[in-house]
């Protein structure tokens, strides 16, 4: 006799009516769902095991990826809990949250002929159904219309899924003072902290213990910035110093290292060469002595010009350049320096702004973003130095800038995992410069469609505002943006302290002293959530790589990871005894550091 399936209870049956009745809310107030558009029949399909997900159903022509996606996941659960298990699909990983949406890519398979040989044209939707599908060229071609009925192929877009961190694997002492600032190197193999004690800590996460101590600047080090290649580190204190430190990692393909006999700085590339032209080769590094140079001192170079504090740091992108890219500084004392990290000397000074320039991000089109306490932002050509636009919506100080590209530009050749040396294993590059640059602008136009989804700019202020402000083209006059902002975001009733994009691009988190975090539509400015949990200032948020989880790190001396399908606490991290100033989340890793002079991170 076959088994028979029971009939779903009367709570599920309900929980599934009120999240469709969510599903169609919010597919009306975006626009989607209106009955005077056209509607098209369609079923969706797993591109994993080719299975179908529910009957035929009829949705309207302007319904696009995003709300797909909230459909299929909407579906998926149903099934899930129709069937009584929780099932775990390919690319799934076992601990993941049941009620987490996960990204789904979608596209539609057009056969021209009827011929069972020939192969169909896969159509991706991105905008819609109406404009991808309907209006493409095969489908006229073939002369498809609404009374068709076509076969959506979804696949999960995310393949790599972080972890929610949930416990605090080392507790790491060694700074004499509060810990101002912290930053994973773009590999996550590496973790430079700033203190008050006048030194920068590099910590070995591998091993989780020191790596090394810089030492140089005469006063608190209040910000480092890693080079997205990972060769350098700059750091910036209250003494108006900056400090570039080289040789931090282990000698890679094309990279400068140590030779094994001698200790001298070698190329390794002009090593490669020699062999392959018969000259002497040279002999490999051994795991101790690969172990050794990683271990062997920084060398650091001040560079002097600054009169006030350095309050922030920026690299040039790697897919700009490669071989040598230079170093921004911003300074209390109201300029920012373009540095040459080769020569050790300044190109230009950008020297409009009249007050302390408390922010700079360098941006991927070419543009340097500068943001002051003159109560302004200036956008400054990158090759020249001249300013090309002043942006003077704010009322009060502007604290903070994030570009929607952030996390791209931050870890420029390397992807989500930290991977880039396994490739420079499988082949054999003669130019390994223009190697990464190449990878690192091919993750630039991803991140960017290729101009479709073009770099925005958040701008957060004292004023307890933020702004979400368009592309900053300047190609020409003709071609130039509107100087007025897209959104301005309110909600915040005190100092909005720091601000920060998802890596992917969609949503906006800022941190304020009046206890909160908000959630932002990082296209629209529109008001998404307020997670509230913290009992104090919130002094910093960190996005993990793949947008999924936020950690948020308060002077109530706690971090909280946000679950942002609930908009609620989904993990408490205590542990800290005293003010957490900065948070830091990369791959599967958090780092955190505070007045408690203790560095503490965290793994799941």
């Amino acid at each position: 006799m076959a088994t028979q399936v029971p009939k779903p209870s009367a709570k599920r049956q309900r929980r599934a009516a009120e999240a469709e009745k969510r599903a169609n809310e919010e597919l009306s107030e975006s626009g989607m769902l209106n009955s005077n558009m056209s509607s098209v029949l369609v079923q969706f399909r797993s591109g994993q095991d080719d299975t179908f997900l529910g009957p035929t159903i009829s949705l309207p022509a302007q319904v696009g990826q995003a709300e797909m996606a909230k459909l299929v996941n909407e579906l998926r659960r149903q099934a899930r809990s129709q069937r009584g298990r929780t099932e775990t699909g390919a690319g799934e990983q076992d601990d993941v949250d049941e009620d987490e949406d996960i990204p789904y890519a979608f596209h539609v398979l057009l056969r021209e002929t009827d011929t069972s040989t020939s192969e169909p044209t896969r159509v991706p939707i991105h905008n819609s159904l109406h404009d991808d599908v309907m209006n493409s060229a095969v489908a006229k071609k073939l002369g498809i219309s609404m009374e068709d009925s076509l076969t959506i192929v979804f696949e999960p877009q995310a393949v790599f899924r972080v972890r929610a961190v949930t416990r605090c694997s080392s507790t790491l002492s060694g700074h004499g003072s509060p810990i101002l600032c912290c930053s994973f190197s773009p590999s996550g193999l590496l973790l430079a902290t700033g203190a008050g004690d006048k030194v920068c800590r590099i910590w070995d996460m591998d091993t989780e213990m020191p790596l090394h101590t810089l030492e140089g600047h005469e006063g608190w080090v209040l910000c480092v910035e890693w080079e997205p290649l990972e060769r350098r580190l700059a750091t910036g204190g209250m003494d108006g110093q900056v400090w570039i430190w080289d040789a931090l990692v282990p000698p890679l393909p094309g990279r400068r290292g140590w030779g094994a006999r001698s200790g001298e700085q070698v190329d390794a590339e002009h090593q490669a060469q020699q062999t392959q032209t018969g000259a002497e080769a040279p002999r490999k590094m051994s795991v101790v002595e690969r172990r050794a140079a990683r271990r062997a001192a920084p060398r650091g170079q001040m560079l002097r010009g600054h009169t006030k504090w350095v309050t922030s740091l920026a690299w040039e992108p790697v897919h700009r350049n490669a071989s040598a890219p230079r170093l921004a500084s911003s300074s209390k004392d109201g300029t920012v320096r373009i540095w040459n990290v080769v020569s050790r000397q300044v190109d230009f000074v950008l020297g409009g702004h009249t007050a302390s320039v408390n922010c700079v991000r360098w941006g991927g089109d070419g543009a340097i973003y500068t943001a002051s306490s003159d109560r302004t932002i200036k956008v400054w050509n990158d090759q020249d130095g001249r300013l090309i636009r002043s942006l003077n919506e704010h009322s009060h100080w502007v604290n903070s800038l994030a570009l929607s590209t952030d996390y791209v530009l931050r870890t420029g050749a390397f992807d989500v995992k930290g991977a880039y040396a396994a490739h420079l294993c499988k082949q054999d590059y003669t130019d390994l410069d223009a190697f990464t640059q190449s990878m690192a602008q091919k993750r630039y136009e991803e991140s960017t469609a290729n101009g479709a989804r073009p770099e925005m700019v958040v701008s957060a202020s004292d004023d307890h505002t933020l702004f979400v402000w368009p592309p900053q083209v300047h190609s020409t006059e003709a071609t130039m943006s509107p100087k007025k902002p897209l959104a301005r975001l309110t909600g915040h009733q005190k100092t909005v302290n720091h601000v920060c994009f998802s890596p992917d691009g969609r949503l906006i988190a800022s941190a304020s002293f009046d206890n909160s975090v908000k959630l932002w539509d990082g296209r629209t400015g529109k008001f998404i959530a307020n997670l509230r949990g913290h009992v104090a200032s919130v002094y910093r948020v960190a996005w993990s790589s793949d947008s999924r989880m936020l950690a948020s790190a308060s002077k109530d001396s706690t971090i909280k990871l946000w679950n942002l399908k609930t908009f609620k606490i989904k993990v408490d991290l205590p542990g800290h005894e005293d003010e957490v100033y900065c948070v830091d989340f990369l791959a599967d890793k958090l780092a955190s550091g505070g007045r408690d002079r203790t560095l503490k991170i965290w793994r799941h």
